[in-house]
C-alpha cells in the first residue's frame, strides 16, 4: 500500500521537506491590503482542493489530507465538499453508458481536521507521511496533534482581534504599553495562557510554556515524566531565532526534557496576515518516530 499526503500551506514546511515526503500543499490565500483596510485571508476553493487529492492519487494508492484546524478556517468545509465531489464523479461514471473512465471510488480519501495550525500542524504532517496506509497516517497525525502544543507571541494583537481569532477580553490588552500575552492554539481557538509585560520577558515565559509541555520542570505542580519531542521555532527575524533557539535549547536541557529536533520553519503568508511582523512561535510535538 502507497500513501500520499496532502496538507494546506498553514503548515509552513519548506519545499526541501515537501520534497523529500512528496507531500502535496494547496496554498491558503492572503488577501493584500487595500485603501487603508488591512489585509485578509481566503481558503483555498473546493477546485483546488479537489484537483490536489487528483494529483496526490495519481501518484499513490491512498490519500490522506490533513487541514488547517476549522476553529481557525472554513478549509475543512471546502476538503469536504471537495471530497463528496470526488464521490458523485465516481458514481457518474460508473452509472453513464460506455467504458469506465478508471476512476476509483473515493474511499481512498480520508481528509482530517488537525484541530491545529502553523508548526503543529507541519509536524503533524510530517508524522503521518511516514506510514504506509492513511488508516495508519491519520492515526499518526492524530496522535501528535493530540499532544501537541502550539505556542506564540505577537507584537500587535489588533490583527487577531480583526479576525475574531481571539476574545475580546483579550483584544482589548491590544495598545496596552508593554503587554504580550503568551497565547496557545487550542481546538477550540486562540486562548491566553499568561500575560506579561515586555518583550524579553515574553519571550522567556513563551520558552518556560513549551518547557512545560515537553516534559521539563513544571511551572507549577508535579513534574510530568519527559517522552523524546520534536521542536520547531518560527518567526520573520533571523537574529530573534537565533536568539530563541540557543535559549530553548539550554532550558530544555536544563529541565530534562528529552529533545530530538528542532527544526526552523517559515511563517506562511496567510499566518503573517493575522500575527504580523515580529511574531514568534513556538511548537511541541511527541517524535513519533521512537515509538
Amino acid at each position: 500500500m502507497s500513501l500520499a499526503v496532502v496538507t494546506d500551506s498553514a503548515a509552513c514546511l519548506t519545499e526541501p521537506l515537501l520534497r523529500e515526503r512528496a507531500i502535496e500543499v494547496v496554498p491558503l490565500h492572503a488577501i493584500p491590503a487595500e485603501n487603508g483596510e488591512p489585509g485578509t485571508t481566503s481558503r483555498p476553493s473546493v477546485q483546488e482542493l479537489a484537483d490536489a487529492y487528483r494529483r496526490a492519487a495519481s501518484r499513490a494508492e491512498e490519500v490522506l489530507a490533513i487541514h488547517i484546524s476549522s476553529a481557525l478556517s472554513g478549509t475543512m468545509d471546502n476538503a469536504r465538499i471537495a471530497a463528496a465531489r470526488l464521490e458523485a464523479d465516481y458514481q457518474a461514471d460508473n452509472n453513464a453508458p460506455g467504458p469506465s473512465t478508471g476512476r476509483r471510488r473515493p474511499q481512498w480519501l480520508r481528509v482530517v481536521d488537525s484541530g491545529t495550525s502553523s508548526g503543529a500542524l507541519g509536524l503533524a504532517v510530517l508524522a503521518a507521511a511516514g506510514a504506509h496506509d492513511a488508516r495508519r497516517g491519520a492515526a499518526l497525525a492524530q496522535a501528535s496533534t493530540a499532544r501537541s502544543c502550539q505556542l506564540f507571541v505577537v507584537d500587535d494583537l489588533g490583527r487577531l482581534a480583526r479576525s475574531g481569532r481571539i476574545d475580546r477580553t483579550t483584544a482589548r490588552l491590544d495598545g496596552v504599553l508593554g503587554i504580550r500575552p503568551v497565547l496557545a492554539l487550542t481546538r477550540d481557538g486562540i486562548r491566553t495562557l499568561e500575560i506579561v509585560r515586555g518583550a524579553a520577558r515574553a519571550r522567556r515565559h513563551l520558552i518556560a510554556q513549551a518547557v512545560r509541555v515537553a516534559g521539563g520542570t513544571a511551572l507549577s505542580g508535579p513534574r510530568r515524566p519527559a517522552d523524546p519531542v520534536r521542536l520547531v521555532i518560527q518567526g520573520d527575524d533571523a537574529d530573534k531565532l537565533a536568539l530563541l533557539e540557543t535559549d530553548l535549547r539550554q532550558a530544555m536541557e536544563e529541565a530534562g526534557a528529552k529533545v530530538t529536533e528542532v527544526l526552523t520553519l517559515p511563517v506562511d503568508e496567510a499566518t503573517s496576515t493575522h500575527v504580523g511582523p515580529g511574531a514568534l512561535g513556538i511548537a511541541v510535538a511527541p517524535d513519533l518516530r521512537t515509538h
